[in-house]
């Protein structure tokens, strides 16, 4: 029989109607179906207070703040309770509302003799924080039991801020989110034992932190007379006695702020902007983190006065050095950058000279200058022939691979010493400026050098550009020779364009991870001398020459076969070397004694 259903006609839905009937249908399914509220547990909920003012809206360490100040100068704290990203899932359709509580015991209960209702909010999905806020002077209240406050005789104690929740008219059973507020019966101490030396216009004040410096937030000194301009406050005056205009040293008079705010761990600073030859009286306090101010610590007195840097008890002594003045730049050169670049540094070694200086030393500069572009020129000139020349070495001539192929062509190196420069040589057995004003100890010297090899026959030669950083620091002199408060300073950017040569091919070298070295050239040192007392510092450029000699030790100490032809023994290796530099001029007058002879150590890697 024939098959009918192959004649009826075939309704056919379009695929944009049945979306739209799935979507009906799905939006008549109950809410309740789609997903069940389900309890909310601790994690959920994140609970911080903190004071209105803050930057922040995390609870932070709250120790210390509540003490004698904070209850003299009551402020305004906001509690804040939030979702968290697993709250923001498990709110889903519910509604949580909050009390927020203020007591000992607050858990389980909205409201309670022991505690204080803060007041109420409520959370959702779309609602994922809510917040209240109360008077600090609640927190004493409540701690006080509901007693009579006197913040002058507070004791110990403590109170808790609470987060009761309701869920869909559900209380949860865990323990409300809570945040303590310790009240402290201890105020901060007075820094002892202040110390003031005098500076040119200015003070160096010293001190000793309290002997519980663990409530210190910071430092502020206050002088007298007043200064010229004030530095702002750091601390509340609130519950201070004031005192404008006064003669009495004392917080509540803020116009006797000498200091901006000093760190916690400060032990000294240098007052500016004061007059020589009067008398000040100084004192210093410390400040809590609830902005509050300590007693007075002990007075000390100081006459501001011209003080000597190193420069200048330098030229009292007889020194021929002429250096050139110069105003410093507050973006003066970073210590640690002079290895980046060393044609930037030869520059900036021999920047900030006045035109007069320049004159004094254009056939100096000129003529390293010229030095720089004929070795650069020598360096492409050997370079070619000694690829043209190929084995013509002492290295085998059966070696496996070429020798202008596996010979490394430049190096760097990166070293350290202990660094006296010879400036007291000047005087021969006579004065000894840098000895008085830096001791004779040796200071720390860092160097990098970027040599280029141009040669491999019977070893390694090159030419090697180097330049380092040192720098000491001192306390400058009063006119009767005692020490002052200001600082003096010499700083080095010692330069030196080297020959050198490396015994990498030698007979028996081969295959010991031990390479002799030398080396000689010559030297340019920039020097500043600067104080803190005075606006300009000194700066000048003495001339020199060196010789050296050490050696690269390779780590790989069993080693593996023979080393590659003009290498290092491994790519990276430790190098120890001894300096003679003889920087005092090259036989030219005014000049600053810069040279030393010490040991250099440090790494040496092939590029």
């Amino acid at each position: 029989m024939e098959n009918l259903n192959r004649y009826r006609p075939r309704t056919r839905i379009p695929m944009g109607c049945l979306v739209v009937v799935l979507a009906a249908a799905f939006a008549s399914v109950p809410s309740g179906v789609h997903a069940a509220p389900v309890a909310m547990i601790a994690s959920d909920f994140s609970l911080a207070v903190y004071p209105s003012d803050a930057t922040s809206s995390s609870s932070s360490d709250l120790t210390g703040f509540f003490t004698e100040h904070r209850c003299l100068c009551p402020v305004s704290f906001t509690a804040q309770l939030q979702l968290t990203s697993s709250g923001l899932t498990d709110v889903s359709s519910s509604t949580v509302v909050v009390s927020f509580l203020l007591g000992d015991s607050c858990a389980g209960s909205t409201s309670s003799a022991s505690c204080i209702s803060l007041g109420q909010a409520s959370l959702s999905a779309a609602q994922s924080s809510a917040s209240v806020t109360f008077n600090s002077s609640q927190v004493f209240q409540v701690a006080a039991g509901g007693a009579t406050v006197s913040c002058a005789s507070l004791t110990a104690d403590s109170t808790t801020v609470w987060a009761g929740l309701v869920q869909d008219g559900v209380a949860l059973s865990f323990a409300p989110p809570s945040v303590e507020l310790p009240v402290s019966a201890t105020v901060v101490g007075p820094p002892t034992a202040v110390t003031a030396l005098p500076a040119n216009n200015g003070i160096k004040v010293s001190w000793t932190p309290p002997a519980d410096a663990s409530q210190v937030a910071g430092y502020q000194v206050l002088c007298l007379p007043r200064p010229v301009s004030a530095s702002t406050a750091a601390y509340e005056s609130c519950g201070l006695t004031s005192s404008t205009g006064g003669s009495i040293l004392t917080p509540g008079d803020e116009t006797q702020v000498c200091s901006n705010e000093l760190s916690a761990t400060a032990t000294s600073v240098l007052l500016g902007g004061l007059v020589n030859g009067t008398s000040y009286t100084v004192a210093v306090i410390a400040i809590d983190s609830s902005s509050g101010v300590s007693a007075l610590s002990p007075q000390a007195v100081a006459v501001p006065q011209p003080t000597l840097g190193f420069y200048d008890v330098y030229k009292n002594d007889g020194g021929a050095a002429t250096g050139c003045a110069v105003i410093p730049s507050p973006g003066s050169a970073s210590p640690g950058l002079f290895w980046i670049a060393f044609a930037a540094l030869l520059v900036v070694g021999l920047r900030r000279r006045s035109r007069r200086c320049h004159r004094r030393r254009r056939g100096t500069i000129a003529g390293i200058g010229i030095s720089v572009v004929l070795l650069l020129a020598f360096s492409a000139t050997v370079r070619a022939q000694d690829l043209r020349d190929g084995f013509g070495d002492d290295w085998p001539s059966d070696t496996s691979a070429r020798r202008f192929s596996s010979a490394p062509d430049w190096g760097f190196e990166l070293g350290i010493s202990f660094y006296r420069p010879a400036v007291d040589s000047e005087f021969g057995n006579g004065p000894h400026p840098f000895a008085d004003t830096f001791s004779s100890a040796r200071h720390v010297l860092t160097e990098g050098e970027l040599d280029r090899y141009l040669v491999h026959r019977f070893g390694t030669w090159g030419v090697g550009l180097r330049a380092g950083y040192y720098k000491v620091t001192g306390a400058a002199f009063l006119a009767d020779g005692t020490r002052s408060g200001d600082d003096t300073s010499l700083r080095l950017i010692p330069l030196s364009l080297s020959l050198l040569y490396r015994a990498d091919g030698l007979a028996g070298l081969q295959e010991v991870p031990l390479i002799p070295y030398v080396k000689a050239g010559l030297d340019g040192v920039t020097w500043t001398a600067t104080s803190t007392g005075d606006s300009a510092s000194h700066s000048g450029f003495t001339p020199g020459w060196h010789a050296a000699a050490g050696v690269a030790l390779g780590l790989k100490f069993l080693g593996v076969g023979n080393l590659n032809p003009g290498a290092l023994p491994d790519p990276f290796a430790l190098f120890f070397e001894w300096d003679y530099a003889a920087i005092n001029g090259l036989g030219l007058s005014g000049k600053l004694h810069v040279g030393d002879n010490i040991w250099f150590a440090g790494a040496v890697f092939d590029l």
